[in-house]
Parts: structure tokens; C-alpha cells; sequence
């Protein structure tokens, strides 16, 4: 039977991309340094994957699992020569620290003539395939680099941290939504490409990244700052606040209208997905937090990532982030409240200057101020309205 080895046995590795293996018809090994986590895995075999809606929970089985202890480096060295299938979701920040276990596996499959390595990187990171790269280059030959397949893909199911009174009743429990698919970069593999149910391989790719990042991210951003800022504690919560999800709306319309422009691609099909996802942040059952999806501000605030990025996409392309800039406004008053807005931001973007900065830093002063959000939408109304005074 084919092996898919997860290197992280989280809430995307049981969550998401341990049913979609298991669904395919593989034997699914986590690679994990959670010793609890290791030994539960091997003990069980199987855990319990809750798909959550809010209309109810639907259980699903995850069986012939195994695990193997990541601080065991030969270990976890056989495990990747071995494997048919590699996948990461370990989180951006501890990529680094899986490359030994990486470095020391790809060289003994090459050794052995095992073929090409295939790794998905389900990581929320823009260009993890270049980092990931970067990271291995010193360590390996061009031969040994040049059999492994680098493929960036796109984690669109949402999956929450877990509850912690069911965690006590069963450890190895996770909850996500139903969402299934996994897109993935056609063109980043090595060799045959495999089918595997739900993994959907595109061509180019770079249009399913941006997408993932500069709407569904960002909308989700946004949704969680401006929920802190009214007092909410789920997203749910506050996507349901009809000031708050039109400010999440139109800041999603306006980077879905630079990605259309862009990538040339159909503004109405890029809307509907921009619509399914404010109803999936709508699903109660998942109970995510506000302080959760807003957590790590410096992250999101970076110049490629889901505020700044998504804000410099739409200048890039001729339109103008002020809805966007509210997200981004809310998120440095959550991170720094009593800094100066513009200092904040360059340090934390690099944007010292042009139209972004200026709105986040007026949208910042206002909330300063104690601003509703009514007060913030008609602001960003007549910035609009004195950018589109003259077009017929």
C-alpha cells in the first residue's frame, strides 16, 4: 500500500490532509516530535475527524494510521526515503526546523534509487517552495535537490484550534468544516504526478496562491481584527455583524477585482468564491476565535502577506485598498493602540508612504478616537467617492 507521510500531526494534518489521504487509499504516517501525539497515534491507530456545520456534526474515522517520532533522526530519515508521498503542515515559523530530518531523508532515498521525492507544502506562506528551497540548497547536491518536487498548494479548509473539554474526552479528536479540495501546482513536480482524490494539481499556479492569501486570508483578517475591535470573540460572531461584513465584502471585492485584472480572469467567478467564503465564516459550529485568526500581526502585516500584500496587489493593478486599509488600520490598533500608525506600519510592512499607508494611517487615527465602524465605512465611502467623482 502506498505511504503518505504528514510531517505535522496538527489540527491542517489531521484535519484535512490525513482524510484526503486515507480517502485516496493511503497509508497515512505522521512525522511529529509531540512525544504524547507520536505514541497516542501508534497506540489508536485510527482518530476521529468531526466535520462541523451549523446544522451539525458528521464523524468520520481516520484508520490505518501510524506515527514516527521526528527527534529520532534515522527514523524519521527512513520514514521520508520510504514514503510514496510527502507532505508539510508544520506552520510557517517551525518550517526550519524539519529541514535536518528532510536533508538526512532525501539523501538516503537517493541513495537507495528510490525515485523522486514529492513534497505538497500546505503552508500559509507566499513563495514557500523558493524558502523551502533556499533552506535545502547548501545541505544537498544538484542531484539529490534536483529528485525532489517543491509544490506549493492552497489550504482552503478552515479548521479551528480544538475545544479543550473535548480534547479531554478524546485526545486525538479534531473538528473542521467540510471544505475538501487541495489544489497544488502541476508544475512543480518531479516525475509522474499522482492521483490523489482531492488533490488537484493546476497550471500556473500562482493565480490559486494569490487567491488563497489576498481574499480568503485577508477577508479573514479583517473579519477577526474589526471583531476585536467591536468586543466579539468568534469569527462567527462577527462575520454575522452586518457593519463588519461589509467591510469584509468590499475589502474581498477589491483585491478579487486585481486578481481578475491581473490573472484575467472572470471577475464573477472569483466573486462567487468570495461569497462562498463569507458564509463558511459564518459556520458556528467551527467556534474560531477573533483572538485566533488575529494572532501574529507582524506576520500579516508583512509586506507580501494577506494586509499589505493584498492592498499593494490592488495599487499594483490600478485600484485603490481603502476598505482593505480598514482591516489593516484595526489589526495595528490591535497589535500597538497607542503607537504612531505610520512608524508601526514601516516597521512592520515596509509602506512609509503613498495611498495605503495614508488611509491606514487616517482609518488608525480614527479608531484612536473611538470610531464606530459606521463612522469608518462612511469615511472610506468618501475617499471612494472623491476618487470617482470624474468617472462617467
Amino acid at each position: 500500500m502506498k505511504t503518505a507521510l504528514i510531517t505535522g500531526a496538527g489540527n491542517i494534518g489531521r484535519g484535512f490532509i490525513g482524510q484526503i489521504m486515507y480517502e485516496a487509499g493511503y497509508r497515512v504516517c505522521f512525522l511529529d516530535v509531540v512525544e504524547n501525539m507520536v505514541n497516542s497515534l501508534n497506540e489508536a491507530g485510527e482518530y476521529p475527524l468531526d466535520i462541523v456545520s451549523s446544522k451539525g456534526v458528521t464523524r468520520k474515522m481516520i484508520r490505518n494510521v501510524s506515527a514516527v517520532n521526528g527527534n529520532d533522526r534515522a527514523a524519521a530519515a527512513r520514514a521520508i526515503a520510504d514514503c510514496s508521498i510527502l507532505v508539510t503542515c508544520v506552520g510557517a515559523k517551525a518550517i526550519k526546523y524539519t529541514i535536518p530530518n528532510l536533508v538526512a531523508g532525501i539523501k538516503l532515498r537517493y541513495s537507495e534509487n528510490k525515485g523522486p521525492l514529492n513534497l505538497l507544502i500546505c503552508e500559509n506562506l507566499m513563495d514557500a517552495d523558493k524558502y523551502i528551497r533556499g533552506l535545502l540548497e547548501p545541505e544537498l547536491t544538484a542531484e539529490e535537490l534536483g529528485s525532489v518536487g517543491l509544490i506549493e498548494t492552497s489550504v482552503g479548509r478552515m479548521v479551528p484550534l480544538p475545544d479543550k473539554a473535548l480534547l479531554e474526552k478524546e485526545p486525538l479528536l479534531v473538528r473542521a468544516e467540510a471544505y475538501p479540495v487541495l489544489p497544488c501546482d502541476r508544475d512543480a513536480f518531479v516525475g509522474e504526478i499522482p492521483e490523489i482524490g482531492n488533490v488537484i494539481p493546476v497550471s500556473p499556479f500562482r493565480f490559486i496562491i494569490e487567491r488563497k492569501l489576498y481574499i480568503h486570508n485577508m477577508g479573514h483578517a479583517v473579519t477577526a481584527y474589526l471583531g476585536k475591535y467591536k468586543g466579539y470573540t468568534y469569527i462567527w460572531e462577527a462575520i454575522s455583524d452586518p457593519e463588519i461584513r461589509v467591510v469584509t465584502r468590499e475589502a474581498m471585492t477589491e483585491s478579487a477585482a486585481a486578481l481578475s485584472k491581473k490573472y484575467d480572469k472572470p471577475l464573477s467567478e472569483i466573486l462567487l468564491h468570495t461569497d462562498d467564503l463569507i458564509r463558511r465564516f459564518g459556520n458556528t459550529a467551527l467556534g474560531d476565535t477573533c483572538e485566533r485568526v488575529g494572532a501574529d500581526v507582524p506576520r500579516k502585516m508583512a509586506n507580501s502577506d494577506r494586509l499589505t500584500g493584498a492592498s499593494l496587489n490592488v495599487a499594483g493593478t490600478g485600484g485603490h485598498p481603502v476598505y482593505i486599509s480598514i482591516g489593516a488600520a484595526a489589526a495595528l490598533f490591535s497589535y500597538a493602540p497607542d503607537s504612531a500608525p505610520s512608524e508601526t506600519l514601516k516597521e512592520l510592512s515596509g509602506v512609509c508612504d503613498g495611498e495605503y499607508h495614508d488611509l491606514v494611517v487616517r482609518f488608525f487615527d480614527m479608531m484612536k478616537k473611538g470610531a464606530g465602524v459606521p463612522e469608518l465605512i462612511a469615511e472610506a465611502d468618501s475617499c471612494l467617492s472623491s476618487i470617482y467623482t470624474n468617472v462617467i
